[in-house]
């Protein structure tokens, strides 16, 4: 593995980390995304795009 390999991993954990904190904050651009997508899913199933299988 390169350098620049770690560098692209760490940075991918430190994002993943960071998106958590926001979530469980429920802050920021992504926790407003997810909480629209629970809240449409629950008043009409027809409309979740992204179905479990």
């Amino acid at each position: 593995m390169s350098p620049t390999d770690n560098i692209a991993t760490r940075d991918k954990i430190r994002a993943l980390r960071r998106a958590r904190r926001y979530i469980r904050a429920n802050e920021g651009t992504l926790a407003r995304v997810i909480n629209t997508y629970e809240r449409i899913a629950q008043l009409d199933p027809a409309r979740r795009f992204w179905a479990e299988q």
